[in-house]
């Protein structure tokens, strides 16, 4: 018997499966015993909103990450302007920029009012930001992919210190901040470049299809801004699938009102899919229009994902109709917060205990029909009970090993059994009843089984 047990996280996705599987003896019947798969859909290899907020100390939870992600197709399956201007092209652009980069303070201001509009106490102070599209342009379609890689400095997000039976309050209503305002950078290698909105690209670098797509519905799709937390945002905590770690031990807390002692540490991951948070599916918008051809426009993004690591037993909560998360230096002793609320300890080892149980008596029941239909199963004689018995003789020079077994315990001897063809005679291989028939002159073979006609030299 071998049982495996697989736990992953993939992107922020919990897939855990448990296989297990019997091998019966006297059969070659393979059993599968337990698949548990507790993900509904397939991990997509990006998503169109990311976060990670470490906030195990003071100084990482300072600088939370963003990452942006968007694919934009566009089909000129009947050709056209626009096919002319993107079949076989490839080209990518990457931009890299900070607080010193001109343009970079209207993106602050627009994030800050985002955050307002939240009602979050957090600010961003400084911001580093790094922007990439790559454009494919094949036969009937092309496609460019869009990346945006964000990188805040927040102040604000820790509205109350841990106290002895008060617990530390963090603020997390900054985590959906969006904007669609255009972002214009200025930079020396590509001069001024707008990052956030899809059709900038084009304006840029291919202005014949941005020409075609102005004033139609496609130009509506491709203005939709690229920083876009929205979906991280309305989803609430309390629907996240949260983990209580007592073995995950984060330092240097003090500045959280924990005196500097080692805490343990609690996450938040959304990105699961299931019934509670519902089904991670991409996001995509169409549009198709006509001008000197037919054309569409299509945008896809996977679902969003983040995650929030946070120093202690953290419990979300509402303050003033934003959300928040309360932690304390401590767990319950009584129960461990799942993403459904508190659940009882006891029920989940009641339940492994049930699980085990269930096993064992699966065990129980196999090893007693494999017994039982043993009775009934032809297993041959032991070979310490036989013996060989040569069967062949010299002819000339040369000798077939031959043999058969026998009955060891057997009293009558092998030549009582053995083939009548087997027993010589002077005349060839003849039964010993043909003896009297031996002057016959019905054929030449004298000497064996040999041709007719044959006759010795």
């Amino acid at each position: 018997m071998k049982n495996f047990l697989a736990i992953f996280i993939i992107q922020g996705r919990f897939i855990t499966a448990t296989i297990g599987s019997l091998c019966v003896k006297k059969g070659a019947a393979l059993f599968t015993v337990t698949v548990s798969l507790l993900v509904m859909s397939v991990v997509s290899p990006a998503y169109a909103a990311q976060l990670n907020w470490d906030a195990k100390t003071f100084e990482t939870a300072q600088i939370p990450k963003f990452t942006f992600q968007r694919t934009v197709f566009i089909e000129y399956k009947q050709g056209g302007a626009i096919a002319d201007a993107l079949r076989g092209q490839e080209y990518s652009v990457t931009v890299v920029a900070d607080s010193n980069t001109p343009g970079i303070q209207k993106l602050l201001d627009e994030l800050n009012l985002s955050l307002s509009r939240a009602q979050s106490s957090t600010h961003i102070t400084d911001i580093k930001i790094e922007y990439r599209a790559s454009l494919y342009g094949r036969g009937d379609n092309a496609s460019v992919d869009y990346r945006i890689i964000l990188t805040p400095t927040i102040e604000g997000f820790l509205i109350r210190e841990y106290s002895q039976g008060t617990p530390a309050l963090f603020d997390v209503a900054w985590r959906g901040i969006q904007t669609n305002a255009p972002i214009t950078l200025t930079t020396q290698e590509h001069g001024e470049i707008e990052i956030n909105q899809p059709l900038s690209f084009f304006k840029k670098y291919y202005p014949t299809v941005a020409a075609q797509i102005a004033g139609t519905e496609g130009e509506s799709v491709l203005a939709m801004g690229l920083i876009d937390a929205s979906g991280i945002g309305n989803q609430p905590l309390t629907n996240w699938h949260f983990l209580f770690d007592p073995t995950g031990i984060a330092a240097e807390t003090s500045k959280f009102g924990f005196s500097g002692a080692k805490v343990v540490v609690s996450s938040f991951t959304m990105g699961e899919s299931s019934f509670r948070e519902g089904q991670v599916r991409e996001k995509e918008v169409h549009a198709s229009f006509t001008k000197d051809a037919p054309y569409s426009v299509r945008t896809v993004q996977s679902g969003d994902s983040a995650n929030i690591f946070l120093a202690g037993y953290a419990s979300p909560d509402r303050l003033q109709d934003h959300e928040v998360v309360g932690v304390s230096a401590t767990a319950p002793t009584s129960a461990a917060q799942t993403s459904t609320g508190s659940f009882p300890v006891f029920i989940i080892y009641g339940m492994a205990g049930m699980a085990a149980a269930g096993a064992g008596g699966f065990f129980f029941w196999s090893n007693k029909k494999a017994k039982r239909e043993s009775e009934y199963i032809q297993t041959g004689i032991d070979p310490k009970y036989l013996r060989g018995v040569d069967t062949s003789e010299a002819s000339g020079g040369y000798k077939t090993n031959r043999g058969e077994a026998e009955l060891a315990t057997d009293d009558q001897s092998y030549k009582q059994h053995q083939s009548v063809y087997d027993q010589q005679s002077p005349r060839g291989s003849l039964p010993k009843d043909t003896e009297a028939k031996r002057d016959e002159p019905k054929s030449d073979s004298t000497r064996g089984s040999m041709p007719k006609g044959w006759k010795p030299s």
